[in-house]
């Protein structure tokens, strides 16, 4: 079977209704067409998609901020350097100090990572052709994971390995609900990182496969009737599109969701008192 890439732009969906046309002429089952192109394949020679372009979104990002530091006259930011300075701005103030309080600067660099590297995987996989790499748990599960060693640096660098598992547990705790409690404490240090994993891969997936659901209807449809095909074509690529608008927002919110989570979770290590 020709291995088709995954379509998810405005300008793609003409290829990606006679893409998938094809695989419905073939008799091939929708749902076997809709994860077809919501999983993971081989690209350009290399054995995953999502690994190539979560290498290209690293490497985007990287460039934007080279980019953006030579953007400085004087000190002044100038063009893509300002939006690249408000960004980080944004990250910095609203988000590491208001959450992390003093220690908020040691962690704003990995916060501006996590922000910028989502944002812009995200708006690459809008492009023709192109996949989002979070939309992959194990991206995901890599974000969370370095997350995750954030959180329990946080914690043993300001207090210690023993003053770091003494304080999961609460001040004045009755000693008979230790055998309770220490179990939970110990499980919710991994379910923090779980939930930033799936939260993520979740909604980056969802929209894909709205896209391709929606786009799938036209050749379902058109196997039924012409007449009914020619139908539905605009409604189908008419919801395509509000869904690829709804995307760019979708990309702002998820990668200001994973940074705040992150700094909280952070926070509430390095102040548990708080």
């Amino acid at each position: 079977m020709k291995s088709l890439p995954f379509f998810v732009s405005a300008a793609g969906q003409a290829a990606a209704s006679h893409a998938v046309e094809e695989h419905a002429a073939a008799g091939q089952n929708p749902a076997a067409v809709i994860m077809h192109h919501a999983s993971d394949h081989a690209i350009w020679g290399l054995p995953s998609r999502h690994l190539a372009f979560f290498a290209l979104a690293a490497l985007l990002v990287i460039f934007i901020v080279r980019l953006a530091m030579r953007g400085y006259r004087k000190g002044i930011p100038h063009g893509l350097a300002a939006f690249v300075e408000m960004l980080v701005l944004f990250v910095r103030d609203e988000i590491a100090e208001k959450n992390i309080g003093h220690d908020s600067r040691k962690f704003t660099p990995l916060l501006c990572s996590f922000f910028f590297f989502i944002l812009v995987a995200a708006f690459l996989g809008l492009m023709p052709f192109a996949a989002t790499s979070t939309g992959n748990i194990a991206v995901t599960m890599a974000l969370a994971t370095v997350s995750f060693f954030a959180q329990q640096y946080a914690g043993i660098s300001r207090f210690g390995l023993a003053g770091h598992f003494k304080n999961l547990i609460p001040a004045g705790l009755p000693f008979w609900m230790l055998p309770v409690m220490i179990p939970i404490e110990i499980l919710g240090l991994f379910t923090k990182p779980f939930a930033l994993m799936v939260r993520l891969f979740a909604n980056m997936l969802a929209g894909h496969i709205v896209i391709t659901t929606l786009l799938v209807l036209i050749p379902m449809m058109a196997r039924t009737s012409a007449l009914f095909g020619a139908a539905i074509a605009p409604v189908s690529l008419g919801l395509s599109l509000f869904i690829m608008l709804l995307e760019i927002l979708v990309a702002f919110i998820q990668a200001f969701i994973f940074t705040l989570l992150s700094a909280i979770f952070i926070g509430m290590f390095a102040h548990p008192a708080h």
